[in-house]
């Protein structure tokens, strides 16, 4: 009987190894795909904050820190992590600044917590971007200003590590003491604010979440506690991160930390701050009357070096009213990349008003004060009668100021904001 001839032994290895090599590519696939939210993502957010992020009241799915981590990894390589380990129900601000920081408070409500705070990020957590998350815990008792102060100072110790910081603003908020008028002034004065201080790092948490009538959560996004946004409010959250594009300051050729422009009486102030800076040819400042069409002022040499690096550019003569610029950098190959947006507003004078916004009970002005200074703010009827007159701290650069009009009867007014120089703002508006 003739006997079949012997299958040459080096096809079956050949087979193996083929398997092997498919099965050690299937198993490195897998790996992969469970370590995007490992310390061995490329792209790492790291979120300082309280409850919003801690995703209470809402599952990790339809929260917005959930919402973004899906955004982000929707297609390979999933490498981007979405980190609130760090974010705790009822933390204040204070909660979140650095460990060296002494609190002028013996609350320890109002101290830094070294485990969960931004000097343990920043050691401990490799971030590509801060995300600074705290709405509204404490900020029935503490001030704009020291409010403000800590979201500073938060900031300033990420950009010191060259690490770009998002803030975000206040939310509406209305259990007690929170459904006092004043508080919730104070939360809206917080968001225009925060919006005027970090610009383009800014993200907006608030407007069109709150109800007009009595700055409740507008009921579409509410979960019920007067406290908290429900699934389709984080929605909304995640969408305005994501619009944000948080990750393009860190992917040009320079990580872009800040940018502003200050008016000063006379010029506009032009500064930008970097770090990681690698191949920039020069830096192109360029400006806009409308936010369209821009044309180049000048240019200022790269540092080109691992930074923080500041730049700054004066703008001998802005044109009046807005004044928008960005920020170009060209590279030796000619390749160009923009920074986002920003703007200030020019005057005749020192003190600016940019912006009235007339709501039911308040007034809020949008002024640039070309620096600090004491105003007299009168209200007045439309007979010339004063109704109220008291003295007003303007602080240089971009501030806002809110008068309450809560008791006022139904008709036209005037403010007029008077400085010790000799220089007023007089506007007009309407109680109904």
């Amino acid at each position: 009987m003739k006997q079949l001839p012997r299958k040459p032994r080096f096809h079956l290895i050949n087979t193996k190894l083929i398997y092997m090599r498919y099965l050690v590519t299937a198993l490195a696939f897998v790996v992969l795909c469970s370590c995007n939210n490992s310390s061995l993502a490329q792209k790492k957010v790291v979120i300082i904050g309280s409850s919003t992020s801690a995703c209470y009241n809402v599952s990790y799915t339809d929260c917005y820190v959930g919402r973004l981590d899906a955004y982000y990894n929707r297609q390979a390589p999933f490498d981007t992590a979405i980190n609130k380990d760090l974010a705790t129900g009822g933390y204040t601000v204070y909660k979140g600044m650095p460990t060296s920081y002494v609190s002028p408070y013996s609350d320890p409500n109002f101290q830094p917590d070294p485990g969960k705070n931004i000097t343990y990020a920043l050691a401990n957590m490799n971030p590509n971007v801060i995300l600074v998350n705290f709405p509204t815990n404490g900020y029935d008792v503490l001030s704009v200003s020291e409010v403000m102060f800590c979201l500073r100072t938060i900031r300033d110790s990420a950009n010191i590590k060259g690490i770009p910081c998002f803030v975000t603003t206040t939310q509406p908020r209305t259990d007690a003491p929170f459904n006092n008028p004043a508080v919730k002034r104070k939360l809206a004065d917080l968001k225009d604010s925060i919006l005027l201080q970090f610009g383009s790092f800014a993200l907006d948490f608030y407007t069109g979440m709150f109800e007009p009538s009595d700055s409740s959560i507008l009921a579409a996004y509410h979960s019920t506690d007067d406290i908290h946004f429900n699934g389709t409010g984080h929605a909304v959250l995640a969408q305005r991160v994501e619009a944000a594009n948080i990750f393009s300051a860190a992917a040009l050729p320079a990580t872009f930390l800040q940018y502003q422009a200050i008016y000063n009486g006379k010029t506009i102030l032009v500064s930008w701050a970097t770090a990681q800076e690698a191949g920039i040819a020069r830096y192109e400042i360029q400006r806009s009357a409308d936010g369209t069409a821009f044309t180049k002022l000048g240019e200022l040499d790269p540092h080109n070096g691992s930074g923080p690096y500041t730049y700054q550019y004066t703008d001998a003569q802005p044109l009046k009213g807005w004044n928008y610029y960005k920020i170009i950098i060209a590279d030796h190959d000619g390749k160009k990349q923009s920074s986002a947006v920003f703007k200030a507003f020019s005057d005749a004078g020192r003190l600016a008003l940019k912006k009235m916004i007339t709501q039911s009970s308040q007034v809020i002005l949008e002024l640039q004060s070309a620096a600090a200074l004491q105003a007299d703010l009168q209200v007045l009827s439309s007979t010339g009668l004063l109704i109220r007159k008291a003295m007003q701290h303007i602080d240089n650069g971009n501030s806002t100021l809110t008068i309450n009009t809560t008791s006022l009867s139904s008709g036209i007014y005037y403010i007029k904001l008077a400085t010790a120089g000799g220089e007023s703002i007089i506007t007009s508006f309407i109680k109904n």
